[in-house]
């Protein structure tokens, strides 16, 4: 994450890639604006809380890229960690949790939020 912009070679080879790969995809390009969480989102609930904060703040008419990596608090994901970021498998339980919330499900509904895959910018 976060790798392809290390220096100017590495953006250029992201770049090359991408058009090859036909992944090259710039947000800034339609206009898609990037949006996080709005408060607190260590815990499972406060994710939720934060999530539905940032939803009722997008405004009809735009597009916009909210970027998270949901997983599973299992065996497999509790092997992935560094030194700081010891709670992987934790943050990445409460993405999903957030995700798959029944007042965030309604909440996107009651905005007419279409989702879309990146892939579909």
């Amino acid at each position: 994450m976060g790798c392809t912009s290390l220096n100017d070679s590495t953006r250029a080879l992201a770049k090359r890639l991408a058009i090859e790969y036909k992944i090259d995809k710039d947000p800034a390009a339609v206009n898609a604006k990037g949006i996080g969480y709005e408060g607190p989102h260590v815990t499972s609930e406060e994710k939720i809380e934060s999530f539905l904060k940032m939803l009722e703040k997008l405004e009809p008419g735009n597009t916009y890229v909210f970027v998270d990596h949901p997983g599973l608090n299992n065996a497999e994901v509790q092997a992935i960690h560094h030194i700081g970021y010891e709670s992987v498998a934790i943050d990445r339980q409460g993405v999903t949790d957030c995700w798959t919330n029944e007042k965030v499900k309604a909440a996107i509904k009651k905005k007419g939020i279409e989702l879309i895959a990146y892939r579909d910018l």
